[in-house]
């Protein structure tokens, strides 16, 4: 295993009451700027909805489907894990709390999406253990990899790699279904993929004009000055973009499985989830 550099930020502390900062990224927030144990107030509390999100789409998974379940806590873990990584900026927590669960969570909807298809009830024992050997050889190979590379271009580019193979393999399942039964999930697959690509392009302005952002936050009230917060909108938008992503993969794959089974419903009219068809309709939400 290598372990980088650390990466700090000027100006900035670089050690807390976890100890010092290993992380090799040092966030466009200043660094113990609100309490004494946590690094980064506004990346470190912004993980609590991503954390609500998870846990609400698991809850609300039809009964049955484990590995649906699986990715919305996974959603959840990486929340956690993020939480832990920002307020102490520790190199470990960056990559076996936050990064590599990335991985792992991609993974497990790589999974329900090869698992899924017209001819998944009849695959033998033997043929339903390779494809879950298989797909867990994928993150268990990335960790390999990260962990003798820690670069986070390598992070990202395998992290890319996965979620281009699982829009591959759902391009795929679309074709067995109507377009009246594809739809609901697409729609929220392409918003929430909208709505993940939003929160990356808001982190972006946060790296590109860091030291801009960082001026400006000086010169107006705190109430104010966190709306510029980049990477804590980045963890709020994903984890909207990716609820509603795997919820459509949920409703795509179910719907393969029971094409008369669940429509899509919204709390709060913007948190999706699935709910039971009532008996003797068939037109999808």
């Amino acid at each position: 295993m290598t372990v980088a550099e650390a990466v700090h930020r000027a100006g900035q502390k670089v050690q807390g009451p976890w100890g010092p900062h290993t992380s090799t990224i040092d966030w466009c927030e200043d660094n113990y700027a609100h309490y004494p144990y946590i690094a980064e107030t506004y990346n470190t509390l912004s993980n609590i909805p991503f954390i609500l999100l998870g846990l609400h789409g698991a809850a609300n998974t039809p009964g049955g489907h484990l590995s649906h379940v699986l990715a919305y806590l996974g959603v959840s873990a990486i929340g956690i894990g993020s939480f832990i990584f920002h307020a102490t900026l520790l190199w470990e927590a960056q990559v076996y709390l936050d990064e590599l669960p990335m991985i792992y969570v991609s993974s497990i909807v790589l999974y329900i999406v090869a698992a899924a298809g017209p001819g998944a009830q009849s695959r033998s024992t033997a043929q339903s253990l390779a494809l879950k050997f298989g797909i867990a050889a994928v993150p268990i190979l990335i960790t390999a990899i990260y962990l003798r590379y820690p670069n986070p271009v390598i992070h990202q580019t395998l992290y890319a790699l996965i979620q281009v193979s699982c829009h591959i393999r759902i391009r795929y399942l679309s074709k067995y279904l109507k377009p009246e039964q594809v739809q609901p999930g697409m729609r929220l697959m392409i918003t929430g993929t909208l709505v993940f690509l939003l929160g990356f392009a808001i982190w972006n302005v946060d790296n590109i004009w860091c030291t801009e952002l960082t001026n400006w936050r000086g010169t107006v009230p705190e109430a104010l000055g966190w709306v510029s917060q980049g990477h804590a909108w980045w963890h709020l938008l994903t984890g909207i973009g990716a609820c509603r992503i795997i919820t459509g993969v949920t409703h795509l794959t179910l719907s393969i499985e029971n094409p008369a089974g669940y429509d899509i419903a919204y709390r709060l009219g913007v948190i999706p989830y699935l709910v039971p068809r009532p008996i003797g309709t068939s037109k999808s939400s």
